[in-house]
């Protein structure tokens, strides 16, 4: 079974999907909340050592990961949009040129939330060098630790 879909159909996206057996607020909660976000994100290949959100329209974020071999990197933006149902943020590599524009949604049907994060680039060759990072198969990984411990909350 397939628990993560990557679609690059559209040129300069990136469309993620997946279901979790969990009801929205708590995919939510857990994708929201500095100390359950520092538990799943960066999946076996980092682990997330700083993890800051101000979760209101104008709020930033940061997400500071310290990979196996000691090198670190962070994830920061500021969030554009938040509703019950979703999440809309910039996102970028701290340091680095380009940004993307992240619109996460979940939708909840019978205590199931199928998530959708669409990943919007201002060029094909800026999604294309992020696809080349093995981005999608990071983020299986750290959605795969987010269903354990969804399973625990």
């Amino acid at each position: 079974m397939i628990e993560l879909t990557v679609n690059t159909d559209v040129p300069t996206e990136i469309r993620m999907t997946r279901t979790f057996a969990a009801p929205r607020r708590l995919v939510v909660k857990a994708m929201t909340t500095p100390a359950l976000i520092k538990k799943w994100l960066g999946g076996v290949r980092a682990e997330v050592v700083s993890a800051e959100i101000d979760l209101r329209v104008g709020g930033r974020y940061r997400y500071e990961f310290e990979r196996k071999d000691g090198g670190r990197f962070a994830f920061v933006g500021v969030i554009r949009e938040v509703a019950a149902d979703r999440v809309v943020h910039t996102e970028s590599l701290e340091g680095q040129p380009g940004e993307s524009l992240v619109t996460t949604a979940w939708d909840e049907k019978d205590g199931q939330t199928t998530m959708t994060v669409v990943m919007a680039f201002p060029t094909q060759e800026l999604r294309d060098m992020v696809i080349a990072t093995g981005m999608a198969e990071g983020a299986g990984e750290s959605y795969d630790e987010l269903a354990k411990l969804l399973r625990s909350l």
